[in-house]
């Protein structure tokens, strides 16, 4: 009962949805509105200081609580809109990846058409073997399939076999940190509808089909780390997480400047950017201390800056070698969070990997468009797992494709 009147819920109920991007310094939201069967409104954002919230887990749930509040009704304030379901996502060391393998037998004798069911049997097997008790699996991205021990298959749904294997990147987090911030979300008055892993919905909303066979890369800048996915012809062929984020670049201009981490935080908003190269100009900023305004080399702002682009810069090219297809990810670069806002990093990484860089969503009206990537992808996420997404983007044959699948499965199994 309560299945069937959530499914008339999301049928005829609101059009609005909310993504929530918790990250170590920030806590970012978005609120969208179906616009269209294909597309979302952007209704606000919102953000405002993570509290309560240190090395991945909550430390102070009545903190963590009130920041979660205050973030999501700013959105209730600025647009007049009560939502009560809020959807989030995690990444960084809130989650741990590994590989996970499995085989399923298809037929006793002779061979058998492998259909969608299938492929989700042997992947869930993947995931059971590979995860703990106390993990969650958010999502698992395919490496290969193998038939028959000897037939590697990008898509083996038609193939015939006897067995098939595949090899998955599987997404977990610890259950017990979970709970606690969607007890949070819960405490501060809303209700958690779905959990994602941040990559897994920044690669579904923004990277579309044809640049994953094209070959192409997702990096998704955060405060403390970095999240480098490259894709080939369809499939994941290598994720990294690497030590790189905004607050490195805040950290090193406080060290070289001996000024405190909030001072150093204004300046690199302010006055940082990449520039093209290294130079001994005289050039002069000026930054307030206790003891007035004190004048500083623009060289020694970009050196801080330039050494923590050259460790982003080697990191994603290690990242291209060790997925095997440098060269061939003719899809180019899409790069998202706050840090991409950092004036010249995107023209850099363009002309230190040779490969053609784009903004992962350029929100209209949004001068931050680059830091609110997840938010909304978290919100688009949330619709199409809806019935409403599944019945208004359907078109006729679509419905009778789908009946001679099943139809076709069926006989294939029992005839």
């Amino acid at each position: 009962m309560n299945k069937i009147k959530r499914f008339f819920g999301e049928l005829l109920g609101d059009k609005y949805y909310c993504g929530l991007d918790i990250g170590t310094q920030k806590i970012k939201a978005c609120l969208s509105r179906v616009h269209d069967a294909e597309s979302l409104d952007l209704l606000a954002v919102y953000e405002s200081d993570t509290k309560g919230f240190k090395d991945s887990s909550v430390n102070d749930i009545s903190d963590f609580s009130s920041a979660i509040g205050t973030t999501l009704d700013a959105l209730v304030k600025k647009t007049q809109v009560r939502f009560r379901d809020v959807s989030f996502s995690v990444g960084g060391d809130l989650i741990e990846t590994r590989v996970s393998r499995a085989v399923i037998p298809l037929a006793e004798r002779g061979n058998k058409l492998i259909t969608d069911h299938d492929v989700r049997d042997v992947r869930r097997q993947a995931c059971l073997l590979g995860a703990r008790l106390d993990e969650e699996v958010l999502c698992d991205f395919v490496r290969y399939f193998k038939v028959d021990d000897i037939n590697i298959a990008l898509n083996p749904i038609g193939l015939y076999g006897r067995k098939i294997e595949v090899e998955v990147m599987m997404v977990v987090a610890n259950v017990t940190r979970l709970r606690n911030v969607s007890k949070a979300i819960k405490q501060a008055g809303f209700e958690v509808n779905n959990v994602f892993f941040s990559g897994q919905v920044l690669v579904d909303t923004l990277m579309d089909k044809n640049k994953r066979n094209d070959g192409s890369i997702m990096i998704d800048i955060g405060s403390k780390t970095t999240q480098i996915l490259v894709f080939k012809e369809g499939l994941l062929k290598h994720y990294a997480e690497v030590p790189f984020g905004g607050e490195h670049i805040t950290r090193r201009i406080s060290q070289l400047l001996g000024i405190s981490r909030e001072l150093a935080e204004d300046i690199k908003r302010s006055y940082a950017r990449v520039a093209e190269s290294v130079t001994s100009s005289d050039e002069e900023i000026l930054i307030k201390k206790e003891q007035g305004f004190v004048p500083v080399k623009r060289a020694l702002l970009n050196e801080a800056v330039e050494s923590e682009v050259q460790g982003l810069i080697k990191h994603v090219h290690d990242a291209v070698e060790n997925s095997g297809y440098a060269g061939q990810l003719k899809g180019g670069i899409l790069m998202v969070g706050g840090c991409v806002l950092l004036p010249g990093l995107m023209e850099r990484v363009e002309r230190e990997l040779k490969m053609p860089v784009s903004l992962g969503r350029n929100i209209s009206g949004l001068s931050n468009s680059a830091s609110f990537c997840t938010a909304s992808s978290i919100a688009e996420a949330s619709y199409k797992g809806t019935a409403r997404y599944f019945l208004d983007t359907r078109k006729p044959k679509d419905w009778l494709t789908s009946l001679q699948g099943k139809v076709e499965e069926l006989c294939n199994e029992y005839f």
